[in-house]
């Protein structure tokens, strides 16, 4: 895959998966399945970034990346699954708190998993930034576009918005270098 669909693309889905959320019910349905394959595919295309970065970066920063990642897609699966076995969101939240009865589960994939790839990608970023293979804003702007969802999670189009000015820039700065070691 060509890293320019991916460095684009992530960010493009997550807004659209923003945009979803922000006009929808937050219930079983054609949004919540559409928001939610949006962002499904956002993962995979930003492991394709992750990857691309690895090239110039530690590999443990795209590894702890990746984890991040996983713990974000086992969240939008449940999420789906339990959208499919459910006719309102009463139901929804029964079965959510069935699901995340299981000990542990809650932590790994909405509590600290998922912060995994905002850290790598900003450890990434600044380690490009510090070899001058990046411009500075872009790790810091990084930093700023994680941290809005964290915040309020109705701010995700505008962190979307922000990483895709910060990757339209990455891809224009590495895309192209050769693979580099660290």
């Amino acid at each position: 895959m060509n890293p320019r669909i991916a460095y684009l693309g992530a960010p493009l889905l997550t807004f659209a998966y923003g945009v979803i959320r922000l006009l929808s019910e937050h219930g079983p349905g054609l949004a919540w399945t559409t928001g939610h394959l949006a962002f499904l595919v956002a993962l995979g295309l930003y492991a394709v970034v992750l990857l691309d970065l690895g090239r110039h970066t530690h590999t443990g920063f795209t590894v702890v990346g990746l984890l991040g990642l996983a713990a974000f897609a086992a969240q939008f699966l449940i999420d789906l699954v339990v959208g499919f076995l459910s006719a309102d969101r009463a139901e929804m939240g029964d079965l959510f708190g069935q699901v995340y009865d299981v000990p542990g589960l809650e932590v790994v994939v909405r509590v600290a998993g998922p912060p995994l790839f905002y850290v790598a990608l900003f450890a990434m970023l600044t380690h490009l930034a510090i070899r001058r293979l990046v411009p500075f804003w872009i790790p810091a702007s990084v930093l700023v576009a994680s941290v809005l969802p964290a915040i309020e999670l109705d701010l995700l189009p505008i962190s979307a918005a922000i990483i895709l000015v910060a990757f339209s820039m990455t891809v224009r700065e590495i895309v192209d270098l050769e693979p580099a070691r660290p």
